[in-house]
């Protein structure tokens, strides 16, 4: 008389032969799902502070183009809304308009000048699986003074 397989007296239990290949399997993958799942929440977080800085950077254009403030005003403003505060780079410059790229100083700015606001952000990395401890972004917008 032949025995039936072990399996076989319990339907749905896996035998420790299937349970060790699932352990195996598991501990193969963990470390690329880990490694995507890191790398998804660095480029969230990535993505949100460019999208923070980029509107700081309207911001700061519209508040010079409209209201007409000085560059501190503006470099103060756009620092208000950037992701890294007072520790990010704000440019500011102006021309004579979009066709025409000549300088214009910030004393002699006038109806028409295009201005130039760039704002720059260093982005730490928080998850150390990456070789970089940190990257640069940069945001630039324009427009025309009212």
């Amino acid at each position: 008389m032949q025995l039936p397989p072990r399996w076989a007296e319990h339907p749905g239990r896996a035998t420790l032969r299937q349970q060790a290949q699932a352990a195996v399997e598991f501990a193969l993958m963990l470390p690329v799902y880990l490694l995507i799942l890191s790398g998804t929440v660095e480029f969230g977080r990535a993505f949100f502070a460019y999208g923070q800085l980029l509107q700081a950077a309207q911001d700061g254009a519209r508040y010079g183009a409209v209201l007409h403030k000085g560059d501190s005003d503006i470099t103060t403003r756009v620092q208000q809304l950037a992701p890294g505060g007072s520790d990010d780079t704000v440019t500011i410059a102006a021309v004579v308009s979009p066709q025409d790229s000549t300088a214009v100083a910030a004393a002699d700015r006038t109806q028409g000048n295009l201005l130039r606001v760039t704002a720059q952000h260093t982005q730490t990395v928080l998850i150390p699986l990456f070789p970089l401890s940190s990257f640069s972004l940069s945001a630039t917008a324009s427009m025309v003074i009212e």
